[in-house]
């Protein structure tokens, strides 16, 4: 396969850009650029899309200590060497994009009614799936398979793509009022969360062996939980009451709790790539709770780090505006962070910047192939415009 899936698009033109969703986007994160006391607001809203609540089941104690925070350079100081292409989906603004763990395959769908998703493979067109509601893709498999929600609300309805073209909705666990899915492995097990009776939350697996039965996560008596992502290997990250403990299923279901850093309290375990964990800490800066989600909100700052999982240690990224949204992580560690000002790079040692597409002023990524080398993401122009769906190939 050619080491860019994706060159046969690199001479795609880029469309006009015209008024729409990227319009509010784009001068809202110009104000948060301006303004950096509305970071710790839109971090904060965030909480309703990466966290949830749960209960049954010990927990152990964490292996390893934490580390202390290494210094990290304040802003990025050189290129990361990565090229973007806009993948030619029409001018549909799009809600998200994401790669998976190969790279072969690209996910995008459209943000607003009707829902669209648009799946490519070695960089060619193979689905098109569409649906009278909204849609938002939350992670792909290497085998292709997309998963997500359906409609505006985190609470789900769930849904995973078919061979056949078509949208799967994940079925719930006995008494749970809505389930969400947010992370799949290569064999096709699902994790994410369930809403339960009473502002309620549970960390639900569906395995591929068996899609029809939603298994709710052991979960510590009183608790609420909630499941973000599934290694290969079957262990699962997530959270204990919503960002209070970021958590690790092992692949027997055991529970290891994950260390924070030292002052930083509570945190979500978000990504896994290899022996490596991505997420935000510092999550009980956010002590209050919407009284009509049952989730937890306030405003805190609250940076990304990443865990070591054979060490058993823990490293914050320390860096000015970081935004909580949109980490990712690589089999090597290499973390990939969304700022106000662009997209970073981190290794632990070094902040290296992700070069926006050529002609937009503001880049996110949402995912990451496991090698790196391959980025997914949306681009915008701070002048209007759609939000536009590209690929970064990286060296």
């Amino acid at each position: 396969m050619n080491d860019n899936p994706f060159a046969i698009l690199t001479d795609e033109p880029v469309p006009d850009s015209r008024v729409g969703v990227g319009d509010v986007i784009a001068a809202g994160r110009a104000r948060v650029r301006r303004r950096r006391g509305v970071v710790t607001g839109v971090c904060a809203a965030l909480v309703v899309l990466i966290v949830s609540v749960g209960v049954a089941a010990a927990v152990r104690a964490p292996h390893g200590t934490p580390s202390d925070p290494a210094p990290t350079p304040p802003s990025p100081t050189a290129s990361a060497g990565c090229v973007a292409t806009r993948l030619p989906v029409g001018e549909e603004d799009i809600g998200s994009a994401h790669t998976d763990p190969s790279g072969r395959y690209l996910v995008f769908n459209r943000a607003p009614d009707p829902g669209l998703v648009v799946v490519y493979r070695d960089g060619v067109e193979v689905q098109r799936l569409s649906a009278g509601q909204r849609l938002q893709v939350t992670a792909v498999s290497s085998a292709g398979t997309a998963v997500g929600r359906q409609g505006g609300s985190p609470d789900g309805p769930a849904f995973r793509t078919t061979a056949q073209g078509t949208l799967a909705l994940l079925p719930k666990p006995s008494g749970a009022l809505s389930v969400s899915a947010q992370g799949i492995n290569a064999a096709g097990d699902i994790v994410g969360e369930a809403t339960m009776p009473g502002k309620k939350f549970r960390a639900v697996l569906w395995r591929h062996s068996a899609p029809d039965v939603a298994v709710l996560l052991p979960t510590p008596s009183g608790s609420s939980s909630a499941a973000h992502d599934i290694a290969d290997d079957g262990r699962i990250v997530g959270d204990f009451n919503q960002g209070e403990q970021p958590v690790l299923w092992n692949a027997d279901l055991s529970t290891t709790v994950l260390p924070t850093p030292p002052g930083r309290p509570g945190g979500v375990a978000q990504r896994i790539a290899g022996d490596w964990v991505i997420g935000p800490v510092n999550f009980l800066a956010m002590n209050g709770f919407d009284a009509a989600t049952g989730r937890r909100t306030g405003a805190g700052d609250i940076p990304p780090a990443r865990w070591h999982l054979s060490a058993g240690t823990v490293e914050p990224l320390v860096a000015p505006d970081i935004f909580a949204g949109g980490n990712s992580v690589t089999a090597d560690g290499t973390v990939l962070v969304n700022r106000f000002d662009g997209v970073v790079r981190w290794t632990g040692a070094t902040v290296t910047p992700v070069p926006a597409p050529r002609g937009y002023d503001h880049a996110q990524i949402e995912s990451v192939s496991a090698d790196g080398r391959l980025l997914a993401g949306t681009a915008t122009k701070s002048t209007g415009g759609s939000i536009e769906p590209f690929a970064w190939t990286c060296r």
